[in-house]
């Protein structure tokens, strides 16, 4: 499933003539700067918001980690990048959630979660 996610977004991504590292690693500078100022989730981020080249679904905070959610499959299992400044993120999420984090660069880990 989680491979299945990968392609889709890099599928879609290529389809429109950029990779991934081509929209994204441009954009975390900007994106960075909305990681330090972000709140605890609260439900006030939960609109699409594009910064850079990439349009975000929902932006949020849990603990130190920032999360920035392009899309979801099937409007269940959500998937986007994840800035963790501190330390290498892991799955310590609810039971029932299967979280996965792939280092692209820095403190910026491509996330997807699995319900």
């Amino acid at each position: 499933m989680r491979k299945l996610v990968a392609c889709v977004a890099l599928v879609s991504l290529t389809s429109c003539g950029y990779t991934w590292e081509q929209r994204v690693v441009p954009s975390f500078a900007e994106m960075e700067q909305v990681a330090r100022t972000a709140g605890p989730y609260d439900g006030t981020t939960t609109r699409p918001q594009k910064i850079g080249e990439i349009e975000f679904q929902d932006i949020y905070r849990e603990g130190d980690r920032v999360y920035f959610q392009v899309g979801s499959v099937s409007s269940v299992d959500p998937y986007g990048y994840v800035w963790s400044p501190k330390h290498t993120p892991v799955d310590d999420s609810n039971p029932s959630v299967a979280s996965s984090f792939e280092h692209i660069q820095g403190p910026w880990y491509h996330w997807s979660d699995s319900y």
